[in-house]
């Protein structure tokens, strides 16, 4: 798959974003919301890696790494 242009997570109907590809920059309302798409929990609870919290992490990969696997179970 090829990622796209970052888009509004909040305008994609629930039923299609399960195609969302992990990775994927998405945004929430305005782009200054920018974060890292990690997946949906079975509960459909939506996982992202908001870059605001990213940037407040000493080791951003390994927070991305656990917020994946978060989103996985």
């Amino acid at each position: 798959m090829k990622y796209i242009q970052a888009f509004n997570i909040w305008n994609i109907p629930n039923e299609l974003i399960r195609y969302i590809q992990p990775g994927q920059w998405v945004y929430a309302g305005s782009k200054d919301n920018k974060g890292i798409y990690q997946g949906t929990k079975s509960n459909g609870i939506i996982v992202v890696a908001w870059q605001g919290n990213i940037n407040n992490k000493p080791n951003k990969r390994e927070y991305i790494k656990a917020l994946r696997d978060y989103s996985k179970q």
